[in-house]
């Protein structure tokens, strides 16, 4: 043992010593002892675990005193001012009044604001009818019946006359003044300008009326045949008689 001493010192190792001291064991518990310290320790937790339950159950818990009792009776609504009922009946009474003189207005008085306005949206704007001034000579005329064959005659006062079964036409156009039945059959009245006119006498069957417009391409009766129809021509009221009827029964001017 000293020669490995010696040699490590020869090396330069450091030695250390080790010095080994045995502890005495405490002295064992009793039993009893024991036991008693179980059981306080078991008591402690018990303790703790129902302080818990209590704290948990206190926090779940909110106190909001006494419950509200409520009345069984509908609250009752607040009563309306007796002014305000006064201002409200004034201002109906105030329209009222008003709307009555809006229509007494537009029923009396024909040219008023809204009279006038609502007369220009319904109306529409017509041109007024020309008036044809021209003379009865400055007219080519055609003739009353479409049937060449059948002969129309003139009088010495102006009266044409014919008889035979077809469509009768006015010489010019026109608008229709008037249309009478009578014994011998219609009579249509022709206005072809301001102051000549036609009259035609005898038709058995009249295809216009009062007001319409006519034509010369258009008839405006039938005869039958069995009775003369006669064609007058007037001039502000006076007979014609300057004019004769050709072959193809075309009314001619004299001239």
């Amino acid at each position: 043992m000293s020669e490995t001493i010696d040699y490590a010192e020869m090396l330069e190792i450091p030695v250390n010593t080790l010095n080994v001291t045995k502890k005495r064991s405490k002295r064992r518990k009793e039993p009893t002892e024991l036991k008693e310290q179980v059981v306080e320790t078991v008591n402690e937790r018990v303790e703790n675990a129902q302080y818990d339950e209590s704290v948990a159950e206190g926090e779940n818990i909110t106190d909001y005193g006494e419950p509200r009792v409520y009345s069984e009776e509908e609250p009752k609504a607040p009563r309306k001012k007796f002014l305000d009922g006064k201002v409200l009946i004034a201002e109906f009474v105030a329209i009222c009044a008003l709307c009555a003189t809006i229509l007494l207005t537009n029923l009396f008085w024909e040219n008023s604001a809204i009279n006038t306005f609502f007369r220009g949206l319904v109306t529409e704007d017509t041109p007024a009818a020309v008036q044809d001034d021209r003379m009865y000579s400055e007219l080519t005329l055609y003739p009353v019946v479409s049937d060449s064959e059948i002969v129309c005659t003139v009088s010495d006062t102006g009266v044409l006359t014919f008889q035979g079964e077809c469509s009768v036409y006015a010489p010019y156009g026109g608008t229709v003044k008037n249309v009478a039945q009578g014994e011998n059959g219609y009579t249509v009245e022709v206005s072809h300008t301001t102051s000549f006119s036609t009259v035609i006498t005898g038709l058995t069957h009249a295809y216009v009326e009062a007001g319409e417009t006519v034509f010369a391409t258009i008839p405006v009766g039938f005869t039958d045949g069995s009775a003369s129809v006669s064609v007058s021509m007037y001039d502000a009221g006076s007979l014609i008689t300057s004019f004769t009827v050709n072959e193809n029964n075309d009314i001619v001017w004299n001239v």
